[in-house]
């Protein structure tokens, strides 16, 4: 009910003033004021040239960056979404220009993909920090930007005062421009990512609309407002019944992420070796990638909250990684798998720092996770 409301008031509501628009802010946004959060050291990207692809919905751009090196190109893909669209470069940015056959929000959305990669252009690298910035979000009706929170989003950024309306509909949060407005600061929405290789997105934009993708901020807000994500489970990006059905049953869904159906697997404490009931598990994950071998997944691992947080973030990519080597040793091909470490993040349970916990509730928190990144190409092989 709340989502059709917005959606209706997005659509239908076409001169929002000031403090309208403030108060939906406050209200949908998880604004931070009380709990001050500033930046985080982001590593800056330029875009040097395009090597493939320039003009198509799928092109690879020779990237830089001084603080990575091993970062050699940025893979640019729509993924997903009822419209389609193509990338250019502009500048040292990536651009991508709607195509799109419906005008207005929510029917102009095309899903894209940025993956970070390695000088073999198909390794993703190691998780790193990055800032997007996108300039001119118009609207209203016009144009939004959507990222799901689970995916690393540290916070969105706006201006302050902005022209955009700012939704946290969980576990997606959205940008959506208010007015038209050409090259101004008050249009401009930042997404902060922690320690990914791979950044999805929602685009809304009507026909011949374009953003431009800064990563080494050339489009800086000088005065921003930070919105953090709120942690309640639904989703904005959604599949009906009938492509539900179509699921293979070797898959199954988690909000908007596609996770190979395993049983968990746990590690002992304070280790990364891969125990003997695991290895089970992960011969079903075999099983699975030679029979989908378009297939490409992130796997994902988590600890226990015992242990300070940076060990513990170093202790589960330790995991992600080990369980990524035992299936490079069986023979998938590297490329295909990326890896990342939540450490103590994302406890599936209330066994947080200072609350006692039973081992057993412990070990719920030491697991790894297959999500499959382009669940697109799952269907080809059906």
């Amino acid at each position: 009910m709340f989502k059709k409301f917005f959606w209706h008031y997005i659509i239908n509501y076409k001169n929002y003033n000031s403090s309208l628009l403030a108060l939906i802010f406050v209200i949908l946004g998880e604004v931070c004021f009380k709990n001050k959060i500033f930046a985080q050291s982001f590593e800056s990207v330029k875009i040097i040239s395009v090597l493939s692809g320039s003009g198509t919905n799928n092109a690879l751009f020779k990237a830089t960056s001084s603080t990575i090196p091993s970062l050699a190109y940025i893979k640019a893909q729509k993924i997903g979404g009822p419209q389609n669209g193509f990338f250019t470069q502009q500048g040292d940015d990536i651009r991508y220009t709607a195509i799109s056959s419906t005008s207005g929000i929510p029917g102009n959305l095309s899903r894209i993909r940025f993956t970070f990669l390695k000088s073999d252009k198909k390794t993703p690298i190691e998780g790193n920090n990055f800032r997007f910035i996108i300039n001119d979000i118009d609207g209203p009706d016009n144009e939004a930007l959507a990222t799901n929170c689970d995916a690393n989003l540290r916070f969105l950024g706006t201006a302050n005062p902005t022209n955009l309306i700012v939704a946290n509909l969980p576990p997606n949060i959205i940008a959506v421009g208010s007015l038209e407005e050409n090259d101004g600061p008050t249009s401009r929405v930042m997404f902060e990512f922690s320690n990914v290789s791979v950044i999805e997105l929602d685009n809304y934009a009507n026909d011949g609309y374009l953003k431009d993708f800064d990563m080494n901020n050339d489009y800086p807000i000088s005065t921003p407002l930070y919105v953090r994500c709120k942690t309640v489970s639904s989703s904005l990006y959604t599949q009906n019944s009938a492509e539900i059905e179509k699921q293979p049953i070797e898959f199954e869904k988690n909000n908007d992420l596609v996770l190979i159906k395993t049983n968990t697997i746990y590690f002992d404490l304070d280790k990364s070796e891969i125990r003997a009931d695991a290895k089970k598990e992960l011969e079903t994950v075999l099983d699975i990638l030679n029979k989908y071998p378009e297939i490409q997944i992130s796997i994902q691992s988590h600890t226990d909250s015992r242990a300070q947080d940076e060990y513990n973030i170093k202790l589960s990519n330790e995991r992600a990684k080990a369980s990524a080597n035992w299936l490079i040793e069986k023979g998938i091909n590297s490329a295909r798998i990326s890896t990342k470490g939540f450490g103590e993040t994302k406890l599936v349970n209330k066994c947080s720092n200072g609350i006692d916990c039973t081992e057993e509730e412990h070990q719920m928190n030491r697991r790894t996770e297959f999500v499959v990144i382009n669940p697109e190409v799952i269907k080809k092989e059906e």
